[in-house]
């Protein structure tokens, strides 16, 4: 049987898909392209962005995948509601980082973390192995070495302590959180500049944390989690109140 050649396809560089998708990425989450509005047309952001059109169609698909766009017939590409975005997916959350902090948003995914990380800890009190306390201690040594100075070291020790936790419940759906709990870590350090005190007057709740699950002690180590995660939430409650002028309504 003859078979018909007719030459590869063209593909699309790697590095001009990533560049089209997360500009258009980028410009939704920042409100630019609003929920319910329509993007610009195929050729005019072709013409914009110096792309061609196949670029932007597999763009478009990879985001209208993550919920944020959908194409309608005689309409164009709408934006979604953010009801219907998922804000859990690892692109879209380092999409994210890649713009001025959300408060909105990071306090949602603070107000995530006080409900999963104080049952992941009291899991991980009861679950953990030996590797995974190894994991847990030397994460939390890096967050002491760094901590007089190396602030960006000190917050991926952060990350890696709290990521270690989750694997340490034994619960894969906790384990797959744990790229919500650095976004909202390294989000919530830079709407501060007390990045420095917040992690010095952390340190011993994390050393406690981890001694609670060394010592299978379920209860303190949801407790001291639950603890260890209202400082985030209430460090996000000083920087809204300054915000918006009412400094009073939270301690």
């Amino acid at each position: 049987m003859a078979i018909n050649r007719t030459g590869p396809l063209r593909s699309i560089p790697p590095r001009q898909r990533e560049m089209v998708t997360s500009t258009l990425a980028r410009r939704i989450l920042s409100g630019e392209f609003s929920p319910g509005s329509r993007l610009p047309t195929e050729a005019e952001l072709s013409q914009e962005m110096e792309v061609s059109r196949t670029a932007l169609r597999e763009s478009v698909r990879m985001l209208a995948g993550k919920g944020l766009i959908e194409s309608r017939p005689r309409i164009g590409t709408v934006v979604l509601p953010s009801e219907q975005w998922n804000h859990l997916d690892s692109d879209i959350l380092a999409w994210r980082e890649r713009l001025p902090p959300d408060a909105s948003f990071i306090r949602s995914l603070t107000e995530a973390r006080q409900v999963i990380e104080p049952a992941a800890a009291e899991m991980a009190a009861l679950r953990a192995d030996g590797t995974d306390l190894g994991r847990i201690q030397t994460a939390y040594d890096r967050m002491c070495a760094g901590a007089t100075g190396d602030i960006e070291g000190t917050v991926e020790a952060d990350e890696d302590f709290h990521q270690s936790i989750l694997m340490a419940s034994k619960n894969d759906i906790f384990a797959n959180f744990g790229a919500v709990i650095g976004s909202a870590l390294r989000m919530s350090f830079r709407l501060t500049t007390r990045a420095s005190e917040n992690l010095e007057a952390s340190l011993e709740t994390h050393g406690a944390v981890l001694e609670a699950i060394r010592m299978r002690d379920a209860d303190s180590a949801r407790e001291l989690m639950t603890g260890l995660v209202a400082l985030a939430a209430g460090e996000l409650n000083r920087i809204a109140a300054f915000e918006t002028g009412n400094p009073g309504n939270h301690p």
